[in-house]
């Protein structure tokens, strides 16, 4: 069976082709998608991005003051997930009660429009 997508240049028609189960891909709506992320959460970088844009893998290192908290606590249903911890070299997917330690580079599944919520987690202003 043939795989079908549709590149679209206009993004309004999206809805369209999505009703009628034709997965696309619009350029111009990812590059904007892009840019905005860029310029408002500079320090989150996606790594990789699902869909339009609508679901990001992002990876920060924890600051230290969020040592020994549980890395479960960055988790917002429908919103933000930790998904994969580096700790010295070595990559796992965390429990829900691994603490955060020194120097972890941590993998979230963000939705887009969250990134601003990652980011205060990932300030000092979360609490200390």
């Amino acid at each position: 069976m043939p795989s079908i997508a549709a590149r679209i240049y206009d993004p309004r028609r999206a809805d369209i082709y999505r009703e009628l189960g034709i997965p696309t891909v619009a350029s111009v709506r990812w590059t904007v998608s892009r840019i905005h992320q860029m310029l408002l959460h500079r320090e989150l970088i996606p790594e990789l991005a699902f869909g339009n844009g609508e679901t990001l893998l992002v990876r920060s290192p924890l600051p230290p003051y969020l040592k020994g908290r549980r890395l479960s606590a960055f988790d917002v249903d429908g919103e933000i997930r930790v998904v994969e911890v580096t700790r010295a070299g070595r990559s796992f997917v965390p429990l829900r009660s691994t603490p955060a330690e020194p120097e972890d580079l941590v993998t979230f599944a963000v939705d887009a429009t969250a990134l601003g919520r990652l980011r205060g987690f990932l300030n000092k202003e979360w609490g200390t």
